[in-house]
């Protein structure tokens, strides 16, 4: 969580939501101070992969394909 507490008590002129922002969904929000707020979220996907042997005790990892989508 952020908490944008210097943004309190301010006066929104306009507030604008961009579906699709330059790289994802965007909030636009412009005071009447000249000041303007942005934020964006972004998703990303991350893989998983191991290749594991488990005789019993702790795993072992044999191979590490773990990365970010499109890396491989």
């Amino acid at each position: 969580m952020i908490h944008c507490n210097e943004l309190s008590g301010k006066v929104v002129r306009l507030l604008t939501l961009y579906e699709d922002g330059v790289s994802c969904p965007e909030v636009h929000i412009e005071f009447t101070d000249g000041t303007i707020f942005s934020a964006s979220m972004r998703t990303s996907v991350h893989i998983d992969a191991k290749h594991i042997r488990d005789e019993g005790g702790e795993p072992q990892v044999l191979h590490d394909y773990s990365c970010p989508a499109g890396r491989h």
